[in-house]
């Protein structure tokens, strides 16, 4: 599947950077191909490694056009404009706990799963 260009509707802003898939990964991330997953990683990797928050991760992938969001009890990698989850965090090598215990725990939208910032 790998990387592929999504047109935008008409009157939509154009999304930022490449559209990695159009196929929402979050419960099954094993179908993500290992190129498309390497290259997510070496695109993202600086942002998880160096990041010193929830709140500045946050603000990190949302540069490059990603959130972190809750979906079925995983944290997931979403693409900001089409919604679609990539795959988890854990599938990039960025487990939960590991987060956790560097950045502490983070604050949840209950309603959406989205990660936001502390209060």
């Amino acid at each position: 599947m790998g990387i592929r260009a999504i047109s935008p509707a008409r009157g939509q802003m154009p999304p930022p950077g490449p559209i990695w898939s159009d196929a929402d990964r979050a419960g099954t991330e094993s179908r993500m191909d290992c190129e498309t997953a390497v290259y997510l990683r070496c695109h993202l990797g600086s942002d998880f490694e160096t990041a010193t928050s929830w709140e500045a991760l946050g603000e990190r992938l949302a540069a490059k056009g990603f959130r972190l969001e809750f979906r079925d009890d995983r944290l997931s990698l979403v693409h900001a404009v089409t919604g679609v989850a990539l795959c988890t965090c854990r599938f990039l090598g960025y487990g939960l706990a590991e987060m956790v215990a560097r950045l502490g725990k983070p604050h949840v939208d209950a309603a959406s799963g989205r990660i936001i910032a502390g209060r």
